[in-house]
C-alpha cells in the first residue's frame, strides 16, 4: 500500500471521527465499553527552588481499576493531556496481587490532540466482563495559568515569597493531572498518594491516613478514598497554609489570615446545619465526614465546589474586623459559602450525566445562595434581592440571538468551546429564577419535598432533567391544570422569555396575550417562541402579593379574556416578579397603577412589584414599545419612594439613557433628578442609627448619583464627612468607603486627592487599593495630574486602567479633556498598559460616552491618523465608531420626545407638575 496513503488512514483512525450525512465530524465523547470504578494516584511535585530545571514539574503515576461491558473489548480509550506517559501496563484485578496482562510500548498506544483521547491498543489481548487496573507512569507540568495542577505565589507576613500548588479540575482539566475518563457520568473512587517538601502540607477531598517519610527531606501523604464522585471534582493543594477549626470543618489559608476567618467558619457551620435539616440526607452521610474549606492567592472563580475541599479566592473567606467586613463583604462571604456548600448535595453527590444538563448544579446553588441564605441571615433580605440581582440581570442576557436555552442537546454540546458555552448565567441566573418559579407555583413546601425525594433517589448517580421534573410532577397540585411536560420543555428547553399583554377592555374584564421578548427582532432570534405563563395578580379589592401559586395558566400561542369579580382601581400581575416574564400593561391601566403608587404607602404594592415596574418599563422603551417619555413621568412617583429595589432598577437602568445626553442635554435630567431624588437622599443622607442593610446598599447609589451631578450640595457634604474620618484617624465603613472617597474627591481640592495617594501607595490590600485609585479617578479639576500618575509607570497595568475609567464615567463633562489626553499619549498609554489591545478597549469604552458629531469627528481622526498602531486590535477601534454612529442614531430617534418632557416639566416646575399628574389621574380614574 502506499506509504502516503497509509499514514492518511492512520490519522483518520486516530482522529475519532464519526460520519454524518457523507461529513465527517471529530468525536470527543468517550464510549462505555470500559468503565472506571477506582483510581489510586501517586503525585510528586516539584515546587523549590532547589529541585531546579525541574520546579514546577511534577511525576505521576494512576492505577485505574475498571471494568469491561462487553464480552470482548480490543481497545480501552480515555482521556489525557498536556503530560507524557511514560509506560503503561494492564493488570487482571481478579487475581490476587494483580496478574501482568500486557506491557505496552508507544505503537500500542494512539493519541489525538484534538479530542485529548488516549487509545490503548490491547492487541491480541482481549478482555470481557471482569475488573483490571490500567495503569499509567508520566509527567507533567505545574502550570502557570488557573487549570488543572497550577501554581500561585504570595508574600507572607515577612516579606518572604511563597509558592503553592493546586488544583482547578473544572471542567475538564482532571486529564492534565492524571490519565481518566473525564467525563461527568464516569464516577469513581479516589486515592491520593503525595510526595511532598516536609515544609509543606498537603489537603485532599478526603481525610489524611498517614505521612511518613519519602526521602530527600520529603514526606508522603496518603488519603482516604472518596466516594464516587467526577473527575472534575478532583482537589488537592499544597502548601504552607494553617488550619483551624475540628475534624469535621476546617479552613485552611495563609497563616497570617488565619484570625480573620472567624465570620466565614460560622457561616461554614450554619450552611452545614441547615443543608443537613433540609434535605434530611446529613452531610456526613453523603459519602465524606470531611469539610474542608481553602483560600487561594490566585484563582479562576470565587468557589469551587470539589467535594470535601472546596476552594475559594481569599477575599471569600478572610474578613478583617473594621477593614473588611462591612455588610457587602460578609454578604459576598455568605453567598459564595451557601453556594458551594449546596453543591456537595446538588452536583457532588446527584450529579449531570452531561454538561448538556450543566444547570441541574448551578441552578440548585445559585438558587439556594438566596433562599438559603435568606433563612440563616434575614436581615439581608436576599429574597427580594433576588429580583434586581438575578431576574433583572438576566432578562438582558437572554433576550439577545446569543442566549441559550437551560437544557441542550446532547449532541450539540461535544467539544470543549461547546462544554464552554454552557458556563453561563443562563444556567446559574436563568436556572435559578427558574426554580424559584417552580418552587413558588407548586408551593415552597411540596418543591421542598421534591427535592428531597430527588436527592434521596439519585444519591451518588448521574441524573437528566426529566429525573428531577418526575419527581416535581409527583408533588404538583391537580389545580390549576397545567400540562406539565410542556411547560417544563418551554422553561427550559427553549431559549428566552415572554411578555404578557395586560388590556383591560372594560370594567373588570381583562385580555391576556403574549410574545417573546427581544431586545432587536432583526438579530436572528426565533420571535415566534410561545411559553405556558402562569398568571399570578393582585388588585385593590384583593391585595393579597404573598399567594404566588397560579391563578390559572395562559397556554402558548393563545390569547386570554378573564373577569375579574369586582371592577378594580388598580391590578398588577405577575405577584413579586416570582414568574420569568414582563408585563406591559395598556396605557390606563399604567395610569392607574401610577396613582396607586402616589397613596399612601404604595398602596401596599411590595418593593418587588415596583421595581419590576421600572425595569419593565425601561426595557420597554429601549425596544420603542414606549415613548421615554412616558417613563419618565411615570418614575415621577419615585419622589415619594425610599426602598432600596427601585431605586436599584431606577439606578440600573438610567445610564442607558444619561450616557446619550450632550452636556448641554444633562441639566434637563440634572433637574429632573434633583426634584425626585430629594426625599430619599434626605432619607438617607450621609448615615443613619437605624439604616437597614438595604438603606446601606442604597444610600450607596443615591449619594454616588447626586455627588456625580452635583445635587443637594452633595460634594460639599462628603467633604466634611471625609475631613471628620481624617481628622479623627479613622476611614469610613467598608460598604461607604469608596462612594466617599469618590464623592469627596471630585471637586475636592488637592489636598484630598494626595490624602487618598498617599493611603493608596500605603495600602497592602488589593481591593482596597482597587478602591483608591478608582475613587481618585473621580477627581473632576485634577484629572491631567491623576493621569500623569497612570503614565508614570509606578502602577500595575491593573490599577492603570482601573484608574482610568471613573476620569470620565464620573464626571461627564469632562469626557472631551479625558480623550483628549488619552488621543494624545496612546503610545506611552498602550506600553503602560499592556499592549495595544488594552489601549484599544480603553478607547472602545470612552467613546460609549460620545453624544455629538463633533466626538464622533475626534474619533475617525484618531483612527484614521493612529489607527495602524493597533494591528490586528483596529478592528476594536472600528466598531467603536460603528457604535458611536449608532449611539448617535438612538438619540436621535429615540430622545426628543423625553427632552421635551424634561423641559416642559422643569418650566412648569415639579410641584405644580405633580399636582397636574395626579388631577390627571384621578380625572381617569373617575372616567374608567
Amino acid at each position: 500500500m502506499n506509504s502516503k496513503i497509509t499514514i492518511l488512514l492512520l490519522l483518520l483512525a486516530c482522529s475519532s471521527v464519526k460520519a454524518n450525512n457523507g461529513v465527517f465530524e471529530t468525536s470527543y465523547r468517550l464510549g462505555d465499553d470500559a468503565v472506571p470504578d477506582a483510581y489510586d494516584i501517586w503525585l510528586k511535585p516539584y515546587l523549590l527552588a532547589t529541585d531546579g530545571t525541574r520546579r514546577f514539574t511534577f511525576d505521576g503515576e494512576v492505577n485505574i481499576t475498571l471494568h469491561s461491558t462487553r464480552a470482548s473489548i480490543r481497545e480501552i480509550t480515555l482521556h489525557k493531556n498536556l503530560i507524557e506517559i511514560n509506560g503503561a501496563w494492564l493488570y487482571n484485578s481478579s487475581i490476587v496481587g494483580g496478574g501482568l496482562i500486557k506491557s505496552f510500548d508507544n505503537d500500542d498506544l494512539t493519541y489525538n490532540e484534538t479530542t485529548h483521547k488516549l487509545t490503548v491498543h490491547l492487541g491480541d489481548q482481549q478482555i470481557s466482563n471482569n475488573n483490571y487496573t490500567l495503569r499509567f507512569k508520566y509527567t507533567g507540568q505545574i502550570r502557570d495559568g488557573l487549570q488543572g495542577f497550577f501554581r500561585a505565589n504570595y508574600t507572607d507576613s515577612s516579606g518572604n515569597e511563597k509558592w503553592i500548588g493546586l488544583t482547578q479540575s473544572q471542567r475538564i482539566d482532571a486529564r492534565t493531572i492524571f490519565p481518566c475518563f473525564d467525563e461527568p457520568a464516569f464516577k469513581a473512587t479516589f486515592r491520593l498518594q503525595l510526595s511532598r517538601p516536609t515544609q509543606y502540607n498537603v489537603v485532599f477531598n478526603s481525610k489524611l491516613l498517614d505521612s511518613i517519610p519519602d526521602g530527600d527531606g520529603r514526606a508522603l501523604d496518603r488519603f482516604a478514598a472518596t466516594p464516587p464522585m467526577s473527575t472534575y471534582l478532583f482537589a488537592f493543594i499544597v502548601s504552607e497554609f494553617a488550619k483551624r477549626g475540628s475534624e469535621d470543618l476546617k479552613i485552611i489559608t495563609r497563616a497570617e489570615y488565619i484570625n480573620k476567618t472567624d465570620f466565614a467558619y460560622q457561616v461554614s457551620e450554619q450552611a452545614i446545619k441547615a443543608y443537613d435539616e433540609y434535605t434530611q440526607l446529613p452531610y456526613k452521610q453523603l459519602g465524606l465526614t470531611i469539610m474542608q474549606k481553602a483560600g487561594s492567592p490566585k484563582f479562576p472563580y470565587n468557589g469551587m465546589e470539589n467535594w470535601g475541599l472546596v476552594i475559594y479566592s481569599d477575599d471569600v473567606l478572610v474578613n478583617e474586623p473594621g477593614y473588611t467586613d462591612g455588610w457587602s463583604n460578609k454578604e459576598y462571604t455568605i453567598s459564595i459559602i451557601v453556594h458551594e456548600t449546596a453543591h456537595m448535595w446538588f452536583g457532588d453527590s446527584v450529579t449531570f450525566a452531561w454538561w448538556s444538563y450543566f444547570w441541574l448544579n448551578e441552578a440548585f446553588a445559585r438558587y439556594y445562595q438566596y433562599f438559603m441564605a435568606h433563612k440563616l441571615y434575614p436581615e439581608y433580605q436576599l429574597d427580594q434581592q433576588f429580583v434586581v440581582n438575578q431576574i433583572h440581570l438576566i432578562f438582558g442576557i437572554d433576550a439577545v440571538n446569543s442566549t441559550q436555552p437551560m437544557t441542550s442537546p446532547e449532541t450539540e454540546i461535544q467539544n470543549p468551546i461547546e462544554i464552554g458555552y454552557k458556563f453561563s448565567s443562563i444556567a446559574y441566573a436563568k436556572g435559578a429564577s427558574i426554580l424559584r418559579m417552580i418552587a413558588n407555583l407548586m408551593g415552597v413546601d411540596n418543591f421542598d419535598t421534591a427535592i428531597r425525594a430527588y436527592l434521596k433517589e439519585f444519591h451518588l448517580k448521574n441524573t437528566v432533567p426529566d429525573d428531577f421534573f418526575k419527581h416535581l410532577k409527583r408533588y404538583w397540585p391537580s389545580t390549576p391544570a397545567v400540562d406539565l411536560d410542556q411547560f417544563f420543555y418551554d422553561w427550559t428547553s427553549q431559549a428566552g422569555f415572554p411578555v404578557l399583554f395586560v388590556n383591560v377592555t372594560a370594567e373588570h374584564t381583562i385580555k391576556l396575550t403574549q410574545s417573546r421578548f427581544l431586545l432587536d427582532s432583526s438579530d436572528g432570534s426565533d420571535s415566534t417562541l410561545s411559553y405556558i405563563i402562569p398568571i399570578t395578580y393582585a388588585s385593590d379589592t384583593d391585595p393579597n402579593f404573598d399567594d404566588l401559586t397560579a391563578r390559572f395558566y395562559l397556554s402558548r400561542n393563545s390569547e386570554m379574556t378573564f373577569h375579574t369579580e369586582k371592577p378594580n382601581k388598580w391590578i398588577i400581575f405577575n405577584l413579586q416578579q416570582s414568574n420569568y416574564y414582563r408585563v406591559f400593561y395598556d396605557n390606563t391601566t399604567l395610569l392607574q397603577i401610577q396613582k396607586a403608587l402616589l397613596a399612601s404607602q404604595h398602596s401596599g404594592i411590595p418593593p418587588t412589584n415596583r421595581a419590576q415596574l421600572v425595569d419593565d418599563l425601561f426595557n420597554f422603551a429601549r425596544v420603542a414599545m414606549l415613548d421615554y417619555d412616558r417613563v419618565f413621568e411615570f418614575m415621577e412617583y419615585l419622589a415619594h419612594e425610599t426602598e432600596y429595589l427601585p431605586w436599584n432598577a431606577m439606578f440600573s437602568n438610567l445610564p442607558r439613557v444619561s450616557q446619550r445626553l450632550t452636556v448641554q442635554q444633562h441639566k434637563h435630567l440634572i433637574s429632573y433628578l434633583s426634584d425626585i431624588m430629594a426625599k430619599v437622599y434626605k432619607h438617607l443622607g450621609f448615615g443613619r442609627s437605624n439604616d437597614t442593610v438595604l438603606d446601606i446598599y442604597n444610600r450607596n447609589k443615591v449619594i454616588s448619583w447626586a455627588c456625580m451631578y452635583h445635587l443637594f450640595d452633595c460634594g460639599k457634604q462628603a467633604q466634611q464627612v471625609f475631613d471628620a474620618f481624617k481628622t479623627a484617624g479613622n476611614k469610613p465603613t467598608p460598604d461607604f468607603r469608596e462612594t466617599l472617597y469618590c464623592s469627596a474627591a471630585r471637586d475636592g481640592t488637592m489636598s484630598y486627592y494626595k490624602t487618598l495617594n498617599d493611603w493608596f501607595d500605603n495600602e497592602k490590600l488589593p481591593s482596597e487599593k482597587q478602591k483608591l485609585i478608582r475613587a481618585m479617578g473621580c477627581t473632576r479639576s485634577f484629572y491631567e495630574f491623576h493621569y500623569a500618575k497612570i503614565l508614570s509607570g509606578n502602577l500595575t497595568s491593573e490599577y492603570a486602567v482601573m484608574g482610568i475609567t471613573p476620569m470620565y464615567a464620573q464626571n461627564p463633562e469632562n469626557v472631551d479633556v479625558v480623550f483628549a489626553l488619552i488621543s494624545n499619549t496612546i503610545e506611552k498609554l498602550a506600553e503602560r498598559i499592556g499592549g495595544w489591545s488594552n489601549a484599544a478597549n480603553v478607547i472602545s469604552d470612552i467613546t460609549n460616552y460620545f453624544t455629538t458629531l463633533e466626538q464622533k469627528k475626534k474619533l475617525d481622526d484618531f483612527v484614521a491618523n493612529k489607527g495602524d498602531l493597533f494591528g490586528g486590535s483596529v478592528s476594536k477601534l472600528l466598531d467603536a465608531v460603528k457604535t458611536v454612529e449608532m449611539n448617535l442614531k438612538w438619540a436621535e430617534d429615540r430622545l426628543p420626545k423625553l427632552l421635551h418632557y424634561l423641559e416642559s416639566r422643569n418650566a412648569a416646575g415639579i410641584s405644580s407638575f405633580a399636582a397636574v399628574l395626579i388631577i390627571v389621574v384621578s380625572i381617569i380614574h373617575v372616567l374608567l
